[in-house]
């Protein structure tokens, strides 16, 4: 339970820098660094929740032995 709250937050927290971090590029007229900074943040949540999905299949996989 502990671990979904924390994955929870470090997603909320990779959504908070990558919105702090566009804006600021985009003031700065940095439009396609921007997109490049939301981009890369997207990805490394979609990394983090596929590790926790293997995790959970990896948990099933164990215990029905197959």
């Amino acid at each position: 339970m502990g671990e979904s709250i924390d994955l929870i937050i470090r997603l909320a927290g990779i959504g908070i820098l990558v919105t702090v971090a566009y804006s600021i590029l985009e003031r700065l007229d940095r439009k396609e660094w921007g997109q490049l900074v939301a981009l890369a943040g997207v990805a490394i949540g979609f990394l983090m929740v596929v590790r926790e999905i293997y995790t959970v299949f990896d948990a099933v996989k164990t215990l029905f032995n197959l």
